[in-house]
């Protein structure tokens, strides 16, 4: 952070225009500044390119986790006409839960991907320059997505229990700023050695299975730009729930090399079950994984949000 003040950042956006009498939104932009340089410049191009737009932008800056939550759940569309959150998948999760948690009606949400995996931005499609996500945060359309729920707390993409949720458990924080994916990486390389894999059991609506990990789908990416189920959707309030049967280090390399090929689906002992309700017990304590971050612990009881959220999607 040394030579970075947030000031900055509002310089950057007044010098662009943002404010100014042609504004046409008002876009609120939840930044979370723990982020390296070159994701701190993409913000600032993207600033630019709103006002450009004829934008009014607000830039708030977290402090601490759940800052970004506590801010959304206070917006309401008085404040803004739209809600963007400026961070990984993390921030993005909070924002989310925040609306959802607001009392009156909200502003829908974008978002300027800054993370590791960005893995909402590849399941809407957003990709490319600062000048594309701008163009997307003012001219794009509106999704209504289904959000899901583990022991209550929201998450958007996917829940993961067994093998990916204690990766996130264990992944070295410090690591993961310094090289991004590569942390998860070689967090996953460890923890195939090292885990005992021990079995879930899983109902999704009422039918009974067996695994050693369970990734349940809201949308088709994971981990980024891979697709782990191909039939989940947003747009869909139902989960594809990926039960993945065999343990050990050798089947964690199978299934990783059938997910970067897009075949994990196919694989024989890959179950995939559509539900609304799933419940998983196991190893009492266990984590849970909700977009990237431990949301939850065994046993777990995971159902679609009754309360929908509006998207900007390009």
């Amino acid at each position: 952070m040394a030579g970075y003040r947030p000031e900055d950042m509002h310089m950057a956006a007044t010098e662009a225009g943002l404010g100014g009498e042609a504004a046409t939104r008002r876009v609120l932009v939840i930044y979370n500044p723990a982020a390296g340089q070159w994701r701190r410049r993409r913000l600032r191009a993207t600033l630019k390119c709103l006002g450009r737009l004829g934008c009014t932008v607000i830039l708030q800056e977290t402090m601490r986790q759940g800052d970004a939550e506590a801010r959304a759940t206070a917006l309401s569309t008085a404040d803004c006409d739209v809600v963007v959150a400026a961070g990984g998948d993390g921030t993005i999760n909070e924002v989310a839960n925040g609306l959802i948690k607001a009392t009156g009606p909200v502003p829908p949400l974008a978002i300027i991907p800054l993370g590791t995996a960005n893995v909402l931005a590849q399941e809407i499609g957003l990709h490319g320059s600062p000048e594309g996500i701008a163009r997307a945060i003012v001219r794009g359309s509106r999704l209504t997505a289904h959000l899901g729920q583990a022991n209550g707390r929201r998450f958007l993409m996917m829940a993961g229990v067994g093998f990916d949720a204690h990766v996130v458990a264990n992944v070295d924080l410090a690591l993961k700023r310094r090289t991004g994916k590569l942390a998860y990486v070689l967090e996953t390389l460890l923890q195939g050695v090292r885990y005992g894999f021990p079995p879930c059991r899983v109902e999704v609506d009422g039918r009974r299975f067996e695994a050693c990990s369970v990734v349940v789908c809201n949308g088709r990416h994971y981990g980024g730009p891979f697709v782990a189920a191909p039939r989940a959707s947003l747009a869909e309030p139902a989960f594809e729930v990926c039960l993945l049967q065999k343990g050990g280090w050798t089947h964690v390399l199978r299934y990783g090399f059938a997910l970067v090929a897009g075949r994990l689906s196919a694989l024989p002992d890959v179950r995939i079950e559509t539900g609304r309700t799933v419940r998983i017990e196991g190893q009492a304590g266990l984590p849970v994984q909700g977009d990237g971050d431990i949301i939850a612990t065994l046993p777990v009881e995971i159902s679609v949000c009754e309360r929908t959220l509006d998207l900007i999607v390009p």
